[in-house]
């Protein structure tokens, strides 16, 4: 039978999400530890204090057996320690075969400890408060069963700063997915990374094969969907709900004011309500027109980005960033919209052509710098899964730039003039990477970093292959110029700089330093790199 079995250790919240997915589902809810305790006569503590653990633990998998064995489809409570033994895992990964889908409620070791603070009948607990700190007990826990839950799940889902009612729609459409702990393919496994904005938190599934949990992502009012998409951009499959597909063209010439408004007018012709969906599916200049669009129709209109290229699962897709260019400059028209989800699947990469790989590496590139991990040692999915991660920790804390989002910025500012200066000739992420070199040669000129710091910059960008100069036709004047224009420049000149404290935002740099900066780098990358990458870039993992 399709029961709904939750693991997840003490305080992830498995019997109230429990009680109401079964409220929802028309379904009777039963929890095992209460089970052991009603047929015991006795409580979980008086069970540990008198016959032990693992007496506790057999009478635990007679408890699991029982439900599991039901006719009648459950939802099932487990107790936080059930995969500590190997015959409940054995039991619980035999149900899936049987039609059962295990979901995994996670939280973090401090959510934990708040959530548990009241808790009486917790053995594991009463001894912590004798002997050590509950948060360093529970901290304990989770490192060791977290590979369990893992082993036995079909998906994961993060209840840190959630709001209950999406946990258990979630919960709910556990049902229909798929196991989400592993690719289908078999081959990796998918990582979900959790954007926390309380009640409009959402998921990012990183991975081989994640496409196929899209329908997962979709906001459970949407009654039909609108994809938007670009020419030449690979098929997401059907859609559970009646939709649409609308195109618009390639190219920063179709990322305006006259693209929102053709989208809208689509919209309203096919009946799209501001409780349906817009499905964006292509890379950063789709997320960026999609995501738009939603926000302006209707005042509010969901969006889920499915993202098709590297820049866009790295960067664009991820944190609410929507907007168009006007003649002017850049994105200087948008909103902050947040997405319902992102997908992020991998497969996706495989047939992306190198110019757009190298887009893509140009972004990644300014993470290592914002977090100052080995990123290079990491394989290419985990790689971009530890940027989104970056990312997602940065919008958290700063939704709307209003401090340390500004970091997610760094080499933009020179390169977004360098993609005007050249009419995109240089794209965003070539634009990007070249921008950080900027940014370094300006802050080594500042007195902020030095040489050999300046050398990780060009290390990086000759790792993923990427160029380190300016085009030959670029003035440095008009980049100043350019500058001047961008929305980020409050007080003068503003750049994100790196620093002996590490990246941060730097107010009022004068013209002059910039231009200085800038010919000390056109003056050493002559003399040094002679405009040539000393490796090739990293390939994707076969």
């Amino acid at each position: 039978m399709n029961h709904l079995v939750l693991v997840g250790l003490m305080g992830t919240g498995k019997s109230t999400i429990g009680r109401l997915a079964a409220k929802d589902l028309g379904r009777k809810f039963v929890d095992t530890d209460a089970l052991v305790e009603s047929t015991s006569g006795r409580t979980i503590k008086e069970i540990f204090e008198t016959d032990g653990e693992s007496v506790f633990r057999l009478l635990e998998l007679g408890a699991l057996e029982s439900v599991l064995s039901s006719s009648e489809p459950l939802v099932i409570s487990t107790g936080g320690g059930i995969v500590e033994t190997a015959s409940c895992r054995s039991v619980l990964r035999q149900s899936r075969t049987q039609g059962a889908r295990v979901v995994w409620l996670q939280a973090s070791v401090d959510t934990l400890v708040e959530r548990t603070a009241r808790s009486v009948n917790r053995p594991l607990l009463s001894e912590a408060d004798r002997t050590t700190s509950r948060h360093e007990v529970l901290a304990q826990l989770l490192a060791h069963r977290e590979g369990l839950y893992r082993e036995v799940a079909d998906s994961v889902i993060p209840t840190d700063a959630v709001a209950i009612p999406r946990i258990v729609r979630d919960v709910v459409r556990a049902l229909s997915t798929q196991h989400e702990s592993v690719s289908p393919s078999g081959d990796e496994p998918l990582r979900r990374v959790q954007v926390a904005l309380g009640e409009r938190s959402y998921e990012v599934v990183v991975g081989r094969g994640a496409v196929n949990h899209l329908h997962s992502l979709l906001p459970p009012s949407a009654k039909r969907a609108v994809v938007v998409t670009q020419p030449g951009i690979p098929a997401i499959g059907n859609l559970p709900v009646p939709y649409i597909t609308l195109e618009i063209g390639a190219g920063e010439d179709q990322k305006t004011l006259s693209t929102i408004e053709s989208l809208c007018r689509e919209f309203a012709q096919f009946g799209l309500t501001r409780n349906d969906v817009v499905v964006a599916v292509g890379g950063g200049m789709v997320t960026d027109v999609a995501g738009f669009a939603a926000a302006s129709y209707h005042r509010g209109t969901a969006v889920v980005h499915v993202a098709t290229s590297l820049l866009a699962m790295v960067d664009a897709a991820i944190g609410g960033k929507t907007g168009v260019n006007l003649p002017e400059g850049k994105n200087l028209v948008g909103a902050f919209w947040q997405p319902s989800g992102v997908i992020c699947d991998t497969n996706f990469l495989t047939t992306l052509p190198e110019r757009e790989l190298h887009c893509g590496w140009g972004e990644v590139a300014k993470y290592h710098f914002i977090a100052g991990d080995d990123m290079l040692s990491l394989g290419s999915d985990e790689r971009i899964a530890r940027c989104v991660e970056i990312k997602a920790d940065i919008v958290a804390q700063d939704e709307r730039e209003g401090g340390k989002r500004a970091l997610l910025n760094y080499g933009h500012t020179f390169g977004h003039a360098i993609e005007t200066s050249t009419h995109h000739r240089y794209a965003h992420g070539e634009a990007v990477a070249v921008g950080l070199v900027c940014a370094a040669f300006l802050a080594r000129h500042l007195g902020r970093i030095s040489d050999e710091r300046v050398n990780d910059h060009l290390v990086v960008l000759q790792t993923y292959g990427l160029s380190c100069e300016l085009p030959n036709d670029v003035s440095h004047e008009e980049l100043v110029e350019l500058m001047a224009r961008d929305k980020k420049a409050i007080n003068g000149l503003t750049f994100i700089l790196d620093g002996p404290h590490g990246l941060e935002v730097v107010h009022e740099v004068n013209a002059s330093d910039v231009l200085a900066g800038l010919a000390a780098m056109e003056s050493s990358l002559k003399s040094s790199l002679k405009s040539k990458a000393l490796s090739e870039p990293p390939e994707f993992d076969e």
